[in-house]
Order: structure tokens, then C-alpha cells, then sequence
């Protein structure tokens, strides 16, 4: 069942809009909005179980009738969601009940009603409009909770009859523990896993328990340390390997985009660490088994250059999630990272389980630079 315990680092958040619900001060709508994989249905699921006291309830939260959810697959949540279809066939009980069926009802406890509405940046125009009517004039005693990671998706409407709640990135420290002792992951993978989640524990769950998921990740970070010392033959290679491995197994656009976020976030942190290593923090670096590559970029690029190649990153990112196209997107960068005069070292790929340093550091050719020499 999910729990306020179940929840990752987003316990004091939760701790207050329940201290609310108590109080009879909780607003009728919530938007809780953070990256894919944050928490944000288990979040809003956990939320809907503690005002419905859904614990002593036979069956748990599912089969309590005063909640109400909408986390299908679907692309799109249309308006048969929101209200009754003329055309539904009598019997025909699918989907469950609409949601305006729903909130019509009583609450058969006696209390409250929870709907959630999970990834709501799915709702058609149409169906976006129905469920304004209801934030403008919701039943008494009822709450509607809405997740998003895409919250500029919603109509400004939407947006705007809500209670906003933003979930954060969580510790990696935090779901590296989670991933031992809740789900027995070895501690290596579990440390592999929450650097490359970027704060999120549904992706590093899915990352630690997925066969092959590590591994490909890994191999796109690998693509991207072992650019250093190619040139622009190189970094478009690399490029290429990336974009090819992110399209593969799907057709799907929106998940070839998605796919491409995932990488440029795990090249992101790998180089704030790099700039970690490079101000005398290394301390507070997460990549631990990349330490001779972090080393290496520390040793061989001025702070500035990291840190400008992590913007790129970032900027990058921001327009794949704009759709940009990723392979355009992603040959770009890497020419403006490898394909300088200023681009990072020469790291040669060891077998899985960590990076190793190549003897001379640079490309052939290219000598090794001292800490007094690097590049500005």
C-alpha cells in the first residue's frame, strides 16, 4: 500500500498538506508538478490514502469508494474521462466512472472524495476545459490532485485554480539507501543508479531493476567521456551512437525525445562533477566510479571551460524538451565540446566497472598538459 513512509524525500511536503487535510484548511485542488520520475503519483497517491484514512479500509486505497484515478497508458485523456459519454454503452465499465459521475455521488464513507488525475499535461483541449468547470465550482469535502511534469502543457486556467506544489529532485545519498533496503539492490548498482537518476527515484528504480537499463545508460556516458582527444570525427561519431541507442526498440518521437533528456542529464552530472573535482570539491562529486575521469577533466580544463560546457549541456537539453530535433541537437553539442582547441582530454573506456585514464591523456600527437598550463 502506498504510504507517507513509501514516499522518497518528499516526506515534509507531504507532512504539511496532510496537517492541512486535519485541519479542514487543504484547498480543493493540487497541482504537484517536478521531473518525469520524481514522485509524484506515489506522492499524490499517498496524499489521497492519509485524507482518506484508506489503511482501515478493506482492500486498501484502490478499492476505496471515495477515490477516484485517472494513471492510465493513454497518450491523451479525453472528455469520456471527465464526463458521461452519450455513446457508452450501458455496462460497459472499463475505464470506471467519469469523473464528474464520481464527484456527483455522496461519499459513501461519510468523509471526503480524492480524485487524482496523474500526468494531467495528458488532457485534450476539451477535456482540460470540463475539468475547469469543476475547479470553479467543486463539491464540498472533495479534492482533486493533479500531477505534472510538463505543467506549461496545462492551460493557464488549470494552472491557475490550483495549489502548486513543487516536488524536487531528491538526494542521490537518499535513493542510493532507498535502493538497498527497500528494493535489496546491490550497493554499486544502487550508487550507479542514483547518480544517473538525476534526483529522480522512480527513473532509478527503473534504472537498478531493469534488465540491460544500467547498462545502456552507462554505455551513453561511456560514448561521452571516451569523445575527448577525437576531434569533430569523433564527437559526431559519438553523436551518431548516442542518437542511434536512444531510438532503439521505439518509433515513438516522444520517447526518442525523452530518452535523449535522460542522456544529456547523465552528461550534466558528470561534468558538475568534473567541476566539482576542478574548485577542490571532490567531495561532493556523485560519479565515484568515474573518479580518473573526473580527475582527468579537473587536471586538463580550466573551472570556466567545465562550467561552460555544462551550460551547453543544460542549454541543449532545454531544446530537445522544446522539440528540437535530438540528433541535430546532439551532433551540435558535441562539436562545440570535442571539437575545439579547448575540448576535454583523451579518457580511454575500461571494461565495465569504471573509467581508466589513458597513459599519455591526450589524443595522439598531443601532449599531456600540466595543471599550470590548462586551457582558459
Amino acid at each position: 500500500m502506498t504510504t507517507l513512509d513509501s514516499v522518497i524525500g518528499h516526506g515534509p511536503v507531504l507532512q504539511r498538506l496532510v496537517a492541512s487535510g486535519v485541519d479542514e484548511e487543504l484547498t480543493h485542488a493540487l497541482l504537484l508538478i517536478g521531473p518525469e520520475g520524481v514522485g509524484k503519483t506515489t506522492a499524490a497517491l499517498a496524499l489521497a490514502a492519509e485524507l482518506l484514512d484508506a489503511e482501515s479500509w478493506p482492500g486498501g486505497l484502490m478499492a476505496h469508494p471515495d477515490f477516484w484515478l485517472e494513471d492510465s497508458a493513454a497518450e491523451n485523456v479525453g472528455i469520456d474521462r471527465m464526463r458521461p459519454s452519450p455513446k457508452r454503452k450501458a455496462g460497459d465499465e472499463e475505464a470506471g466512472p467519469s469523473l464528474q459521475q464520481f464527484l456527483s455521488l455522496s461519499a459513501y464513507a461519510g468523509g471526503r472524495r480524492v480524485a487524482v488525475i496523474a500526468r494531467a499535461d495528458r488532457l485534450t483541449e476539451q477535456a482540460a476545459d470540463n475539468l475547469l468547470k469543476t475547479l470553479e465550482e467543486p463539491p464540498p469535502r472533495a479534492h482533486l490532485v493533479l500531477t505534472s511534469a510538463h505543467p506549461e502543457q496545462l492551460p493557464q486556467t488549470v494552472r491557475s485554480r490550483c495549489e502548486t506544489v513543487v516536488l524536487g529532485p531528491v538526494s542521490p545519498a537518499v535513493i542510493e539507501r532507498w535502493l538497498e533496503r527497500a528494493h535489496g539492490v546491490s550497493e554499486h548498482d544502487a550508487a550507479t543508479a542514483a547518480a544517473l537518476a538525476a534526483g529522480r527515484p522512480g527513473r532509478a528504480l527503473h534504472l537498478a531493476t531493469e534488465p540491460g537499463a544500467l547498462a545502456s545508460e552507462l554505455d551513453a556516458l561511456d560514448r561521452f567521456i571516451g569523445a575527448g582527444g577525437g576531434g569533430a570525427e569523433g564527437a559526431l561519431r559519438a553523436a551518431a551512437q548516442v542518437t542511434v541507442a536512444a531510438a532503439a526498440g521505439t518509433e515513438r518521437s516522444a520517447e526518442v525525445r525523452e530518452q535523449a533528456l535522460i542522456t544529456l542529464g547523465a552528461w550534466a552530472s558528470f561534468v558538475r562533477d568534473a567541476a566539482c573535482f576542478a574548485s577542490g570539491a571532490p567531495e561532493i562529486a556523485v560519479w565515484k566510479a568515474y573518479r580518473p575521469a573526473l580527475e582527468a577533466w579537473a587536471q586538463d580544463l580550466d573551472l570556466t571551460r567545465i562550467v561552460e560546457i555544462l551550460a551547453r549541456i543544460l542549454e541543449t537539453a532545454e531544446s530537445v524538451a522544446m522539440y528540437a530535433q535530438p540528433r541535430l541537437a546532439f551532433e551540435a553539442l558535441m562539436l562545440d565540446i570535442f571539437a575545439r582547441s579547448d575540448s576535454p582530454p583523451l579518457v580511454e573506456i575500461a571494461p565495465r566497472g569504471g573509467l581508466e585514464v589513458s597513459a599519455g591523456g591526450g589524443a595522439p600527437g598531443k601532449p599531456r598538459r600540466s595543471p599550470s598550463a590548462r586551457r582558459g
